[in-house]
């Protein structure tokens, strides 16, 4: 059995553990949860000498798993893998751990930590110097034997044998050293800023009758104005689950998706984190489902449930629906502050709006704050805005002409509003995002820093 044992939902972090522990590393994939606590320990075979319990994993599924560990090998030595959160306290009291170490935590750091506790088991008799195998350089030249004798040799360099029990809860009995092991967090990396208090989150449904409007667009640039006031507070979710294309139109490529973000699971903050995409311009994206097979399996409840769990983390969340009325979006028309309706000049599209509106107030199902996008307008349609507004009912809030610039942004991955703030299309979306936070106002210098920093890539 390899010294080092890994429990986690997360390929991801599980990827880049054996690429810093190579074949000391044996990994038991969390879905074995599915089947319980037993169905995971029955996969660790001999005896690991570390255990590292997450990332994804929720408090009662780590609860078993250390208690079962103990059990069976009483000298192994506990790692939970957790951001900070509010609640991490109480795990830290509730749990046998020796360590807490962020899943953000650098390379470096997260050597450190490992190559710390495994020194400390052998220094308090619970392991031999032995059960580690050579690893990698940690140092230039420097490796985990040469790491552990010098820790060894140096008792003042860690917590002693004098202690009692080293997963006490009272820290300050373990020793200064020991005690900044416990609290591991990341050096660098984006992070999820608290809601400020007293401030309400707000959620944007972008809506459209037909496909072809333009509502991804909007949808995207809408997220990027917002990041501007609220950096890593807002989120996008790509609703359209047979046909979205968010990711492939911002050039990302995401390890989880709307199936993930919206399943049972996500009800544990951290594994809803986990499903997000980050984008440089500040903000996250849930990714749309893989097939349309799996996005058909995701239910209109399911998605309800997921906006509410994502408006208690950030500041706006904005949606980008499936065309028309089906049964997830109306579902998710309730759970929304704002609904951006988007339609361009034809008829049958104008109609077509009418005719949701006509449902949507039939239903009580109106958001509170209506506003109506009417996208690439052209002089030469045939129809004046007023002719719009007539065949609405409606006011039109917002109009965007019709910009080559908008197809040359998608094709670049670069948002519209910061690839080309001067095109009148830009300065249109940027007034429609002043509408739901009048302080976006542009900040040309970001905006010309980012653009040349996409286009180096």
């Amino acid at each position: 059995m390899p010294p080092y044992l890994l429990v986690s939902r997360s390929a991801e972090y599980e990827s880049r553990l054996r690429g810093l522990l190579g074949g000391r590393l044996a990994v038991v994939a969390g879905e074995f949860l599915t089947f319980g606590v037993d169905a995971v320990i029955k996969r660790v075979d001999g005896t690991p000498r570390i255990a590292l319990l997450g990332p994804v994993l929720n408090f009662e599924e780590t609860r078993g798993i250390a208690r079962e560990l103990t059990d069976r090998h009483p000298d192994i030595g506990l790692v939970v893998v957790r951001e900070q959160r509010s609640d991490l306290e109480d795990w830290v009291d509730e749990l046998s751990l020796h360590a807490v170490l962020s899943p953000l935590a650098t390379d470096e750091t997260t050597i450190e930590l490992i190559e710390r506790l495994s020194a400390w088991l052998v220094v308090n008799g619970r392991a031999d110097k032995e059960d580690f195998e050579e690893s990698d350089a940690v140092d230039a030249g420097e490796t985990s034997d040469d790491v552990l004798a010098a820790l060894v040799a140096s008792p003042s360099a860690h917590p002693t044998s004098d202690v009692d029990d080293p997963v006490d809860t009272d820290r300050t009995r373990l020793g200064p050293d020991f005690d900044s092991l416990t609290q591991v967090q990341p050096e660098q990396g984006w992070e999820f800023p608290p809601l400020e208090s007293g401030v309400l989150s707000e959620a944007i449904a972008v809506v459209a009758p037909k496909g072809g409007q333009g509502k991804t667009t909007i949808a995207i640039n809408l997220a990027t104005g917002l990041a501007e006031v609220a950096p890593n507070s807002v989120v996008l979710v790509d609703a359209d689950l047979q046909f979205g294309d968010i990711t492939a139109a911002l050039g990302l490529v995401p390890d989880s998706t709307i199936v993930e973000a919206a399943g049972d699971a996500a009800a544990d903050e951290l594994v809803l984190k986990t499903a997000l995409t980050h984008h440089d311009d500040g903000f996250f994206v849930v990714a749309s489902a893989p097939s349309p097979e799996a996005g058909d399996a995701i239910t209109g409840t399911a998605l309800a449930v997921l906006i509410e769990r994502l408006r208690a983390t950030f500041r706006y969340v904005v949606v980008d629906t499936t065309p028309g009325l089906p049964e997830h979006t109306l579902a998710m028309l309730e759970h929304v502050t704002d609904a951006i309706f988007v339609t361009n000049m034809s008829v049958p599209s104008l109609r077509a709006m009418r005719t949701e509106f006509e449902l949507l107030h039939k239903l009580e199902l109106t958001p509170a704050n209506r506003h109506i996008v009417l996208n690439q307008t052209d002089r030469l349609s045939g129809l004046t805005t007023r002719d719009v507004e007539n065949i609405l009912s409606a006011p039109v809030d917002v109009e965007v002409p019709r910009s080559s610039a908008v197809l040359l942004s998608s094709n670049r991955g670069v948002p519209l509003i910061h690839d080309d703030v001067r095109d009148p299309a830009a300065k249109a979306i940027r007034s429609l995002v002043m509408r739901i936070a009048p302080d976006a106002y542009p900040k040309r210098t970001r905006i010309h820093r980012r653009r040349r920093s996409n286009e180096s890539q």
